[in-house]
């Protein structure tokens, strides 16, 4: 497997995150084209990441002028896809795999219905 790395910004934002809720940041995606940030926390670490009534959140966009998304890690990647995906639900994820492709995710949900 290819080794990931992290831009300057990429840390930088790591580093806010941290310092801003005391949660552990796994990995911190920059989405450009959404003008959002993607941190993907530590199992466990989803309450304290966002904090009470959404507070560190909130701080997060005012410090970085984006819009910030928190993802929970799950060592299951089905459990992961379906973190991915919230709010939507997801009740059904496969991980398929190609020959040239690897593992490749597979889903279907089914909208809320009232």
């Amino acid at each position: 497997m290819s080794e990931v790395k992290l831009s300057t910004d990429g840390i930088r934002y790591i580093a806010l995150f941290e310092s801003t809720t005391g949660a552990t940041a796994r990995d911190c995606l920059l989405d450009d084209d959404n003008n959002r940030v993607i941190f993907v926390v530590k199992t466990g670490d989803m309450g304290m990441a966002i904090g009470k009534n959404g507070e560190h959140v909130n701080k997060l966009v005012k410090s970085i002028g984006r819009h910030v998304e928190v993802v929970e890690y799950n060592d299951d990647p089905v459990i992961f896809i379906q973190n991915l995906l919230q709010p939507a639900n997801a009740n059904n994820v496969k991980i398929g795999y190609s020959c040239q492709a690897g593992a490749v995710p597979c889903t279907t949900h089914s909208p809320d219905v009232p």
